[in-house]
């Protein structure tokens, strides 16, 4: 049977996610932190009753070292055969310079944007490989896009990372029969803004985008075998804007407006 993995999948974009290949017929292994273990309950629940489809269940911290290796291992001991894999866990730390930053958080944000990210995309794209096919997606942010990005140093350059890594392993991966995508967001309804510690993003309304709509997009362009998508009017209003800033000050300062904390 086919599976796909989501890390990240108690909310947000992830149990979005979790919906989209439970509704066609695809059963899924969903990762999220020992926190979320309730959430991740209910989400079991509803996809085996709405869709009928096989739902297992990891909770672990993605972000300690070595997670990627120890989540393949649990995931072999279910006896599935991954062919999607969804790179959604992911955090922020948001409204801080640089200087003023936990440096353990900060490390466990790395930990988990970037280290994790690229071992379970190393280790499943290998797999892929030998079996000829299968898909990854990568979720990133506009951030990715935004340089310098006032006040989310760490965060913006590791979205940054994602993007150039996917890009790169998308043009490894041509011809194979094994696809990667990179879905670069907005600011989106989650429970990102509360524990990025911005709250409710009440600087970006307007640009604010749901959560299935930009999970919709991502999964149809992962099965699509896009290398890059990006949602909403309003993202990419983002990114252009970005590009005709007279000056990096002036970029920073203003990327910078958007992100208050509580």
């Amino acid at each position: 049977m086919t599976t796909a993995l989501i890390t990240g999948a108690s909310t947000g974009l992830g149990r979005e996610f979790a919906r989209l290949f439970a509704r066609d017929g695809i059963d899924v292994v969903v990762v999220s932190s020992e926190r979320s273990a309730a959430q991740l309950d209910e989400l079991a629940g509803e996809l085996r009753a709405r869709h009928g489809v096989r739902v297992d269940q990891i909770t672990m911290d993605l972000a300690a070292p070595g997670a990627a290796a120890d989540l393949v291992a649990r995931v072999d001991d279910l006896g599935v055969d991954v062919e999607y894999l969804v790179n959604n866990a992911g955090v922020g730390i948001l409204g801080l310079k640089i200087q003023e930053s936990d440096p353990v958080a900060v490390s466990k944000m790395v930990q988990l944007n970037v280290v994790t990210l690229t071992d379970l995309t190393t280790l499943y794209a290998a797999r892929m490989v030998r079996a000829g096919h299968g898909a990854i997606l990568n979720v990133s942010s506009v951030a990715a896009y935004i340089i310098p990005h006032g006040l989310e140093a760490g965060y913006a350059a590791s979205k940054a990372y994602v993007r150039s890594f996917s890009e790169a392993v998308a043009d490894d991966l041509r011809g194979t029969g094994v696809t990667c995508t990179h879905l670069a967001p907005g600011p989106t309804r989650t429970e990102f803004g509360h524990t990025a510690g911005v709250g409710e993003w009440s600087r970006l309304d307007r640009f604010i985008a749901d959560c299935a709509p930009v999970a919709q997009a991502g999964y149809a362009a992962m099965r699509a075998g896009q290398v890059t998508v990006m949602p909403g009017f309003g993202t990419k209003v983002m990114r252009v804007a970005s590009t005709l800033s007279p000056s990096r000050r002036l970029k920073a300062a203003v990327s910078g407006y958007f992100v208050t904390r509580n």
